[in-house]
């Protein structure tokens, strides 16, 4: 063999070792594209395991997924709720896991829900499990370290979250 058809078999095995595999066993995720109904059950919501009830919100929100050789994407658009909150995120983004759809990141966390200098730091996690009518039922947990609210101090704030397809709104 010549040296370098041994070098170009030794590359190409290099190749293959650091690789992506595509396995045929592998779980696919449900897709989300278009647009959805998310309801965030405030009237269910606790903070340290204390009911906190306030009124519920829904609202349209598009999404999106983009899949490749690496796994699947999800993308919720949050640029509604950057009015609210300017120091949240602009869209979250969920990856697939074991059955359903997951996301966390820093978030601030609203003491007064209007206003957006009362944010303290929290750690805001999501998680998307698919119905069989093409909605999704899921959680919504942020942790609130520091000093947390006034009067309230640090702890985690538990939430139920839903969606349910739409047509597009009117633009």
């Amino acid at each position: 063999m010549s040296r370098s058809l041994a070098v170009g078999a030794i590359a190409a095995c290099a190749a293959l070792l650091t690789s992506p595999l595509a396995r045929a066993d592998r779980v696919e995720p449900v897709p989300v594209y278009g647009f959805y109904d998310v309801h965030v059950d405030f009237a269910q919501q606790t903070f340290n395991g204390m009911p906190t009830p306030m009124e519920s919100k829904t609202f349209p929100v598009e999404f999106s997924t983009h899949c490749d050789v690496f796994g699947c994407v999800m993308r919720m658009d949050n640029s509604g709720d950057v009015v609210r909150n300017p120091a949240a995120p602009l869209e979250y983004e969920y990856r697939w896991n074991t059955g359903r759809w997951e996301t966390s990141g820093e978030q601030p966390y609203l003491c007064q829900r209007t206003d957006p200098d009362s944010g303290v730091p929290s750690q805001r996690s999501d998680y998307w499990i698919p119905n069989s009518d093409g909605g999704f039922h899921g959680e919504r947990t942020l942790v609130v370290g520091g000093a947390g609210c006034p009067g309230e101090g640090p702890g985690t704030h538990w939430v139920p979250i839903s969606m349910t397809p739409i047509e597009p709104p009117p633009s």
